[in-house]
């Protein structure tokens, strides 16, 4: 993993797991109140796009509280080097908690949820237990895609850092203290949220870690120029790290390790 310090030098040139709601294997969803498209999109591991074209709706403002969606088919396509890697996630069971509030929280099918984890729907299960919750590429894979484009940075550099640097898991933390998905400092985040995102980022939450590292990234190819290989180094090593020691080797290595994630995405 890169040293943190190196990495607020670049911004200066679970853990809410949760947050984002894992993929869902059901295939209609009831809207409730506070609902947004891009909400129920990234809860449902599909993008706002596929979901207007499944229930043929010209824009995201059609959505009304109580309709019925039909969820487009939640495995979007994924880039090769996250093919085959485990696609689920554990959550610990809160207080009152049961297989529907749980299935809920992370926008699952309740008969998916407990099959995985051997159960019945209605089994009493304890605070404190821990569940299996299936979907997790997919899901992750989604809340990349939608920032991506949210935010304006390349979806395959985005996925490939995200990977190099936790395997898209938010509940990585570093010997460092690096936080999450897209392995961040706290001072990191808090130097990205003042001076780019221009609002507090909460990098324990998977949805905010993400935009912060991806803030971070578009911050730095504008900086220099779209090339990628001084984007990786500035995010791994900082650039003003980089100005006074040059680059060192394990700097090279993670450039060579995030190109080839890049280059599988196709």
């Amino acid at each position: 993993m890169p040293t943190r310090t190196r990495l607020a030098a670049a911004a200066l040139g679970a853990t809410a797991v949760a947050a984002i709601p894992s993929a869902v294997f059901a295939t209609s969803y009831v809207v409730r109140p506070g609902d947004t498209a891009s909400d129920i999109a990234v809860r449902h591991g599909t993008t706002v796009a596929a979901l207007l074209d499944a229930n043929r709706m010209a824009t995201p403002e059609l959505i009304r509280v109580g309709q019925m969606l039909t969820i487009p088919d939640a495995s979007l396509a994924l880039p090769a080097y996250a093919r085959g890697a485990v696609d689920s996630e554990t959550y610990r069971v809160g207080r009152a908690e049961g297989v529907f509030e749980i299935a809920r929280r992370f926008g699952s099918d309740p008969t998916a949820l407990a099959r995985t984890n051997g159960i019945g729907v209605n089994a009493p299960i304890a605070e404190g237990d821990e569940l299996v919750v299936p979907g997790h590429l997919t899901r992750m894979n989604a809340l990349l895609s939608y920032v991506a484009g949210d935010i304006g940075v390349d979806l395959r550099l985005l996925r490939a850092v995200g990977w190099a640097e936790s395997q898209w898991h938010q509940d990585r933390v570093s010997p460092t203290g690096a936080v999450g998905v897209m392995q961040l400092e706290p001072f990191t985040g808090e130097w990205v949220s003042r001076h780019i995102a221009g609002t507090h980022l909460d990098i324990w939450r998977a949805q905010d870690n993400v935009v912060a590292g991806g803030l971070l990234l578009r911050h730095l190819m504008t900086k220099h120029e779209a090339d990628i290989a001084a984007t990786l180094a500035g995010y791994y090593q900082g650039d003003a790290s980089l100005a006074t020691h040059g680059i060192y080797d394990d700097t090279r290595r993670y450039q060579r390790e995030v190109q080839a994630l890049i280059d599988q995405d196709v």
